[in-house]
């Protein structure tokens, strides 16, 4: 069946008429530097749906997720110092392809990470493999054989190959506020590493801890997209984003930046990039 072109144009002029004037004015409209400072953090986050959590022999986890309702797909990577390395993601991989190349063929890959995949061409590997949209957790995983981060984990250690900001930990390091808006306006990606430098078997509740977070245009509100804890013993890598956004990070510890705390220090980097 034939749409006549004056038929949509006319349909479209009706939706344009009947739309709320308010949500035109803010889907055009870019806030400035300094809105997007003074905008609060929504009261709700975001739903995080686990699409997958992947266990490896070596101590090491990773996690694919979901934030929903912006669909930002993101990647959790915790490893205990001196015992597993964080991996390197090449820089023009998806989340899929980082994915394939981390899990062998018996493992089923989440529907979500195809769906972001983009536009290029799917990858020929992904023949082989059974798509599923349930959750996929496995244990047991071999180490994957892709390049990690070279060099021993410690506070003067460096994650990122560049990086727009990074902190050696020192004690009493105040919180850091991160916009990408400082940075060169939206990004398609957001970054965190954190490494905390005391040792294994101190209590969890000396944590590091970041957060990341998108900027609602239709709210004129920050909503967070990921939360997690750094534990002592641990380094933890954060990217959320498919989607080219204003961005935040927040970069802090549990034990509210007490520089009489002498051994509780965590290093930090960040990083907006597409």
């Amino acid at each position: 069946m034939r749409v006549i072109p004056a038929l949509l144009a006319a349909s479209a002029g009706v939706l344009l008429l009947n739309a709320p004037a308010t949500a035109t004015t803010k889907a055009m409209s870019e806030p400035t530097a300094e809105e997007l400072r003074a905008a609060p953090i929504a009261e709700e986050a975001e739903t995080e749906v686990k699409l997958a959590m992947l266990r490896y022999d070596n101590g090491l986890t990773v996690e694919f997720n979901d934030s929903r309702p912006s669909g930002d797909v993101g990647i959790v990577q915790t490893a205990f110092i001196g015992r597993s390395g964080l991996f390197a993601r090449d820089s023009g991989d998806s989340f899929l392809e980082t994915y394939l190349k981390i899990t062998p063929v018996s493992v089923a890959v989440p529907q979500r990470l195809v769906e972001a995949h983009g536009t290029k061409p799917l990858p020929a590997e992904l023949r082989r493999r059974t798509v599923t949209k349930e959750p996929v957790e496995v244990d047991g995983l071999a180490t994957p054989a892709v390049p990690t981060m070279s060099g021993a984990v410690n506070c003067n250690k460096t994650y990122y190959p560049w990086y727009h900001w990074r902190d050696v930990g020192h004690p009493g390091m105040l919180p850091r506020d991160s916009y990408s808006s400082s940075y060169g306006g939206k990004y398609v990606k957001a970054d965190s590493w954190l490494v905390n430098c005391l040792s294994a078997g101190n209590p969890p509740q000396i944590a590091a801890h970041h957060r990341l977070f998108y900027f609602n245009n239709f709210l004129s509100k920050w909503a967070e997209q990921s939360d997690t804890l750094v534990y002592p013993g641990q380094e933890q890598h954060v990217e959320k984003g498919i989607v080219n956004r204003y961005r935040r990070i927040i970069q802090d510890d549990t034990w509210g930046s007490d520089p009489g705390y002498l051994s509780c220090t965590y290093t930090r980097e960040g990083r907006f990039h597409d």
